[in-house]
Order: C-alpha cells, then structure tokens, then sequence
C-alpha cells in the first residue's frame, strides 16, 4: 500500500478545501515532498480518511482522529463498527415495538368486533319533581369512579381490623356505590330535574404486578383483574344506564396499572386501565344511552354545564401529595393548556379530536393520592376524588395514615357551576349479600 507523507495530509486538505483539482494536488506533492503518485491515490485517502467528518456535529469532529495514520485508520474502522452494531440493535429495538404496538390495536380491534356486549336496557321513567323549585334548572351529576385496585388483598390481621379488601369486596363495594348513588340523585330529582350523569374514571382500577409484593398477594392475575374488573363495573354503568337521559364515561389512566416496572412517559396508555376501560366499552355497546371518551393521553377534559373539568389520575404531580405540591403540579399542567392560545393557527390543523380541547380548565378531578380533599383554584376546585380499596398495610407503616374507602359526588348547575358534593361510604356494603354476577362463561364470545 503506498503511504502519502504524514506531513503532507494537511496541506492536501487545505487545497482541496480551496478548490485544487487532483491533478494539481499532486503535482504539488512531488513538487514539495518527493512523492509521486496517480492523483487517484490522493482522491481515495480523502475520501476514506477525510470525508468522514462532513455532516458531523462540532462535538461528533473534534472526536474523530486528526492523524490519518494505519493505525488511526483502524481505529476510526473499529469505532465504525460499534456505530453499526449500535444501530443494528436500535433497529431490533423499534422494530419490537411496533410489532408489540400492532398487537395490541389488533387485541383492542378484536375485542371490539367478536366480543357480545349485554343486551341494552330500556329507559325508566324517572319522576318530575315533586316540589320543584321555581326557575330551577337542570343539572348534571359527576361522579368519579377512581382508584378501585381490582385484584389488591388486604388482610384485616395485618391491618388489626381497620380495613380489608380483596375482588368480593370490591364486587360488594361498587354495588353499594350505585345504589347509593341512585339513591342521592332520585333525593335531588324532589326539587330539580337531573338528566345526565358522568362518571370519570381516573385510573388504578386494578392492583397491577409494579410492586413484587402486590405481585405475591395479589387475588388474581393482571388478566383476570382486568377482565373481572371491567365485567363488574359494565354491570355497575348498566344499573345506572336506564335512569338517565344520558352518562358520559370519560377515562384516563393511572401508574398501577402500567406494563412496565419504571413510570413510563411514552406510550403511557400502555397500560391495564387502558385494556379495562375497552372491555368496559365493549361490554355496554348495546347500551345507546352511554358515551365513553377513552383517549391515548394521560389527561383529557370534560365539558359540564358550561364548565370546563380537567381529567387526569394524578401521578404527574411529584411531592408525595401535599397540597402545595398538587397546587403547583396543576398550575404548571394550566399554563400547559394556555401555552394553545399561542397555536391556534397550528391547531386548526391537529385533527378535530386534539383541536376541540380547550386551552383552560375550571376545576380539576384526581385521584392517586387515596382520600378526598378540596383545593381551591379560583375557577373552581382541584378534588381528589376519593379510593374505593381504602387504607392498606403500605399507607399505615410507610405514611402513617389511613382513610375510608369513599367515593365523591358532585353536582352542576349551568349558571353556577359546582353547587353540591356528597360523600358515598363504601365499608358499609362489606357485609351485604348483594353484588354483580363475577362469573364469565369459558368461551366469551360465540361463532
């Protein structure tokens, strides 16, 4: 192999750089160093030592090797390599994602076509309003149906008798959470007329395997904690169904649910909640009455009575739950939202699902953080919304805290917006019979 002179590779360069042809490249090497060669000798060194760095970052070029000796060049070869390998993998990579994305819009596709839905429930014909207050108006009930953790054990001995909770609890639970809730609403329906209900559900409806322990004890498998789950709660939304003019069934997701050990920022509907709230969907497709809203997003909002609520579990909020950390978490995920004001030229282009979002919010409803509480916002109010599993063994030994299984329930009016919250207590149904019917056939669907 013929070697060009080490003192004469800058001087090459800086006369290619300058426009020299190499021809005259040449002639100038053996003019000035005693070396001559055919100017394509010159060309191929360039254009394997030199041409690597075109298109390279200021970082990426000052890496590469400024000697263009044997040596080098093996070296420059060998990290060539790497490179190669690296991308061959990365490759792999996303194409394992994809094939893994493509899976799962086929199971969701599938369930929708094959699966039978239950049969749709005629309309009751609720009661005018007996007393019914001069120039009132109609109003909406919210009631949020967040953090259920199907699937979760608590044993009672381990919790010296404060709570307890398995699937039959929960089953029990929900139950009493629709009956009570129909109840709270047929009290309202004495003075003012209530047409429309919406039932957010927030996320961690079920126990999830993201702790080792929770995938030790829990009562049944991720599947089966997503299908028992989704089965209980479409009965739950079919019990309510027939009282109602109409129910919206807005969804996001929670961290309890997800398929991964880390909190995911990508991909975040990836996730069992996600699975469920389709199930659900599918289950009650014959139900024309109800409406659901399931987005890939970890947040989304819902428009009630003229007020606009924003929807997310909560886990976005960092600082363990307190009420500074949740003010500032919101106030940040505002001005998020405000940040479209600047866009909306660009926005008209988003497709009209993205496009119809607002860019405010009047009030907020969370879960995550397992007890009901109200923070003002000026607009309206940020409300944790309550958890259906109640205290366990980690919030008593790591937090020191423990709270009731509950439920939240708001109502709307259109001129004043929020205008009344109950409370729905749901260890009081653990030692009823009633429940929904937790048994699914072997085959779901039929040829």
């Amino acid at each position: 192999m013929t070697h060009i002179p080490e003192e004469a590779k800058n001087g090459i360069i800086k006369r290619k750089l300058a426009g020299w042809s190499w021809a005259d490249i040449a002639v100038w090497v053996k003019e000035n160093y005693h070396f001559e060669a055919h100017r394509t000798t010159f060309q191929k060194w360039y254009d394997r030592e030199v041409s690597l760095r075109e298109g390279l970052s200021e970082e990426e070029s000052n890496e590469m090797p400024t000697d263009f000796s044997p040596d080098a060049h093996a070296k420059l070869i060998k990290r060539i390599e790497k490179f190669k390998g690296e991308s061959r993998y990365w490759k792999k990579v996303a194409e394992s994602a994809l094939k893994q994305e493509a899976k799962k819009e086929l199971l969701v596709d599938a369930v929708k076509k094959f699966t039978p839905s239950y049969k749709q429930i005629a309309k009751y014909q609720h009661r005018k309003p007996s007393g019914k207050i001069r120039g009132a108006s109609k109003q909406t009930v919210v009631a949020p149906l967040t953090d259920t953790h199907v699937g979760d054990n608590v044993e009672a001995d381990q919790m010296v008798g404060l709570n307890a909770y398995n699937i039959d609890i929960f089953n029990k639970r929900l139950h009493g959470w629709a009956n009570q809730l129909l109840k709270l609403v047929e009290l309202r329906r004495n003075s003012v007329e209530v047409e429309e209900l919406v039932i957010p559900m927030l996320g961690d409806m079920i126990s999830g395997d993201i702790h080792d322990e929770l995938a030790r004890t829990n009562n049944d498998h991720n599947m089966g904690q997503m299908i028992r789950g989704a089965n209980l709660i479409a009965q739950a939304l079919l019990f309510l169904a027939p009282h109602f003019k109409k129910v919206r069934v807005p969804c996001v997701v929670g961290n309890h649910g997800r398929m991964t050990r880390k909190p995911p920022m990508k991909n975040k509907y990836m996730d069992w909640d996600y699975m469920l709230y389709q199930w659900v969907a599918t289950f009650c497709k014959k139900q024309k009455n109800i409406e659901f809203h399931i987005p890939k997003s970890f947040m989304t909002t819902v428009k009630v009575q003229n007020r606009n609520i924003l929807l997310s579990h909560g886990d976005f909020i960092n600082g363990a739950g307190s009420g500074t950390a949740i003010s500032k978490g919101i106030n940040n995920m505002r001005n998020v939202l405000q940040f479209r004001k600047g866009l909306q030229e660009e926005i008209g282009n988003l497709r009209n699902e993205y496009a119809a979002l607002p860019d405010y919010f009047d009030s907020v409803l969370i879960g995550h953080f397992h007890r009901i509480d109200e923070i003002d916002i000026g607009t309206g109010a940020i409300h944790i919304c309550g958890c259906m599993k109640g205290g366990d063994e980690f919030a008593m030994q790591r937090v020191q805290a423990i709270n009731k299984p509950r439920q939240l329930v708001l109502y709307y009016h259109p001129k004043y917006g929020e205008i009344g919250k109950d409370i729905i207590y749901l260890n009081r149904y653990d030692d009823t019979s009633q429940a929904f019917n937790d048994v699914l056939s072997e085959v779901w669907t039929s040829n």
